[in-house]
């Protein structure tokens, strides 16, 4: 089974520890206030530590300058102080938000380019599974092919999370990589860089079956598989920049220093300036709450590829890549899904609101239920039945069956075009012929009521036998009736093969040429007898 290949989950049986959640998903709620409460993943336990360091001194200091007034005078300032606190919080303010803004367009850009990644590398692997040979005597070689391929296209995306990746533990999971050649993975093991690598052996096994015949496609088809995997390799090289070149040494240490003058700064201001002790701690607290906790999400977005609760999900990205690989190796995957192609209904290109939870919604319903709603839909809208199945017989020799007393000539398509048409339409398109002829029907009616009839063998004027007569004006009327509804039926199912026929043969007006014509009176003249009937 493809979805289900030997080793596919072979890490967390072997005790790796996997992370069961990297990136936090939230719900922000109607309000948005859902989750603004919520501790985990959160930086603000880390930036309450100097926060409340930050506050206990204000309010210490605040205690100390009620108790001796003339130190106070010492520390209140001027208008001149003030001007030089205001530019110094500008700068720090200012710094603090460029450092945050560049850690976000690193983050969006890392995991921009990942995605980017796989869909090359997944397009390409897409590509080549399409374009092996469908021959029966190549299928063993196609299916080593596409199992081999399916393990280094796994092995190439986990090489090169791996290569991003930051953090210590660089265990991702993999489909089996049992089987593979020890001393390649020995290599592969040493090498500079095993993302290259890797990918120079897919190319390699690329080249060596397009020349066995395993793979069957043009070259200049072929080359664009591998544009796609050297596009993969130049965004992951664009990746591995965010994780080798983090934010310039000065610039961190710069901020990192403001930061700590302006939590010595903002407690010796609050605790001068402001009368009462609580509002001395409320506003230390707020202030410099306020900056550590940009200034942590700043040094969290800045490395995304880590392994902390907002870097990317590189495990879960590996696990989807390998779920996206082994599906393609299902049979009805590889097979293009059949269609059956009905002119009437298909050639009108008709809009449809589909829930993809339920894409075929009655697959799994009963047959008992399917039919009862069959009937339902038949009772509701008779017209609407489709006509019963058969094939069409060979157009008779000689004149027609004299409808409303007249004969017609036996105009219309050799027999070999009216085979070939209704084969095109399908046979939902075609009538049965049994009980829709007058000379039979009536017959069939008497023997379904149980009546006894002297047949006589004398025929009309026309040469037609003659219906026997029978007793009971009350008998007559129900087989009257009977007779009725079955000419009734008959003449719409005639109706609709009239006019299916017309509509094909309209359809395929410039395969019949001059015969299109013809084929139209012959329609017309049916449709008027109909009518007369």
């Amino acid at each position: 089974n493809a979805q289900h290949l030997p080793g596919q989950h072979q890490s967390r049986e072997q005790g790796c520890s996997v992370r069961e959640e990297n990136m936090i998903h939230y719900d922000p709620g109607e309000y948005g206030l859902k989750f603004a409460f919520r501790i985990h993943g959160s930086v603000f336990p880390k930036a309450m530590v100097p926060a409340a360091f930050c506050t206990l001194l204000a309010m210490i200091m605040h205690w100390l300058f009620r108790l001796h007034p003339e130190t106070l005078d010492r520390f209140a300032g001027g208008d001149a102080e003030a001007s030089v606190l205001g530019g110094f919080t500008f700068i720090l303010g200012f710094l603090v938000v460029f450092r945050s803004q560049q850690a976000y367009s690193r983050w969006w850009e890392g995991g921009t380019l990942l995605q980017q990644l796989r869909g090359e590398w997944f397009n390409s692997y897409s590509c080549l599974i399409a374009f092996c040979n469908a021959a029966p005597e190549k299928r063993a070689s196609v299916v080593k092919f596409q199992y081999q391929l399916i393990r280094l296209f796994s092995l190439l995306y986990g090489c090169a999370l791996q290569q991003v990746a930051s953090e210590g533990d660089h265990k991702f999971e993999l489909i089996d990589i049992e089987g593979l050649d020890v001393e390649s993975l020995r290599f592969l093991q040493s090498s500079h860089d095993r993302c290259e690598i890797t990918l120079q052996w897919i190319q390699r096994l690329i080249v060596e079956m397009d020349a066995d015949g395993t793979i069957k496609i043009a070259a200049p088809i072929l080359s664009r598989v591998f544009n796609e995997l050297g596009n993969g390799i130049v965004n992951l090289n664009n990746a591995r920049k965010i994780t080798d070149f983090p934010i310039p040494f000065h610039l961190a240490q710069m901020i990192t220093i403001m930061l700590l003058c302006h939590s010595f700064i903002t407690p010796v201001i609050c605790a001068a300036t402001v009368e009462t002790l609580p509002w001395t701690g409320m506003i230390t607290f707020m202030v410099c709450f306020s900056y550590w906790s940009v200034h942590y999400i700043s040094m969290e977005l800045e490395m995304p590829f880590g392994d902390d609760l907002n870097d990317l999900p590189l495990r879960e990205m590996q696990e989807d890549m390998n779920k996206s690989l082994a599906q393609l190796l299902d049979k009805k995957a590889q097979e293009v899904p059949k269609f059956a192609f009905d002119p009437e209904k298909h050639l009108e290109i008709k809009k449809q609101v589909v829930d993809f939870g339920t894409l075929v919604p009655d697959l799994d319903m009963p047959i008992a239920e399917k039919k009862a709603e069959q009937a339902k839909d038949i009772e509701h809208n008779p017209a609407s039945v489709a006509p019963v199945p058969y094939e069409l017989p060979a157009p008779a020799k000689g004149p027609l069956p004299d409808i409303v007393g007249k004969e017609m000539s036996p105009i219309g398509p050799p027999a070999d075009i009216v085979s070939n048409k209704v084969s095109s339409i399908g046979d939902a398109a075609a009538l049965k012929p049994s009980s829709v002829m007058l000379a039979s029907a009536a017959p069939d009616v008497n023997a379904s009521a149980g009546l006894k009839t002297e047949h006589k063998s004398e025929p009309s004027s026309t040469g037609r036998p003659k219906v026997p007569a029978m007793e009971g004006v009350d008998v007559l009327a129900d087989l009257g009736q009977r007779v009725e509804t079955q000419l009734s039926r008959a003449v719409r199912q005639l109706e609709i093969l009239a006019a299916q026929s017309t509509t094909q043969l309209r359809l395929d007006r410039h395969k019949l040429g001059g015969l299109a014509p013809r084929c139209d009176r012959t329609t017309n003249t049916m449709s008027d007898s109909l009518l007369a009937l």
